[in-house]
């Protein structure tokens, strides 16, 4: 855990955040929600505690992805910001992209995550944990009782 302040925001620094108390380093997740969301081959974001998170600039516009998350991105240049835990066991957390921080190289890759969805051209030799989710894992996201997200580990150790 990283107890530094760091601050970010978005491409056209309309909307800009601090936050603090980092628990691990960033999460890759290769699902095609993340895919589809971010327009690219993966999704890098941090885990902080919400309760250390606080903007300091503008307000997102938020969408609901799935039962586990809603994201937030920039109204006027389309930056995904960050994604809020709904989900109970994850309530307490909030994914921050990762290309939004001011100093993105300050925050080392921990693990990959959805690599049942990683591009075929995309090759991994980082040598970091990977992790696959279910095979119904989109469906079971969007399903009002879900438990698609019983394989992301609720501590980084």
């Amino acid at each position: 855990m990283s107890d530094e302040t760091v601050a970010g925001g978005c491409l056209c620094g309309a909307i800009r955040y601090q936050v603090s108390h980092r628990i691990g380093g960033a999460m890759v997740c290769h699902c095609r929600m993340c895919q589809r969301v971010t327009g690219s081959a993966f999704w890098a974001s941090t885990l902080y505690p919400r309760e250390h998170f606080r903007l300091t600039q503008g307000e997102p516009i938020w969408y609901s992805s799935s039962k586990l998350l809603d994201r937030a991105f920039c109204g006027a240049c389309g930056s995904q910001l960050f994604g809020r835990y709904s989900a109970p066991e994850f309530s307490g957390w909030i994914a921050v992209s990762l290309g939004s921080h001011d100093n993105p190289n300050a925050v080392p890759a921990e693990r990959h995550f959805g690599v049942e969805s990683q591009q075929a051209w995309l090759k991994l030799d980082d040598n970091l944990p990977t992790h696959e989710y279910p095979d119904s894992f989109i469906e079971d996201a969007a399903a009002s009782n879900s438990d698609a997200y019983a394989a992301i580990p609720k501590t980084m150790e």
